[in-house]
């Protein structure tokens, strides 16, 4: 990765990350209808979890760059 210099190349670096995250997701949720298994559903469901965090932390860190 390119070094940040500016606060709105980091944004945008933060946008990237999060449109990935949401890609991410997506697939699980698409893998959560795919699969009958309880256990991998469960598993599954955990990682899309995981995934709405890091999709929640970079929204709540764009807004504090946004706002600062």
């Amino acid at each position: 990765m390119e070094k940040v210099n500016t606060r709105k190349e980091l944004i945008d670096r933060l946008e990237e990350l999060k449109a990935v995250e949401k890609n991410a997701r997506k697939g699980y949720e698409a893998d959560l209808m795919t699969f009958t298994n309880l256990e991998i559903k469960q598993k599954i469901q955990r990682i899309k979890e995981d995934e709405d965090k890091h999709i929640k932390l970079f929204e709540e860190m764009i807004d504090m760059l946004r706002n600062a």
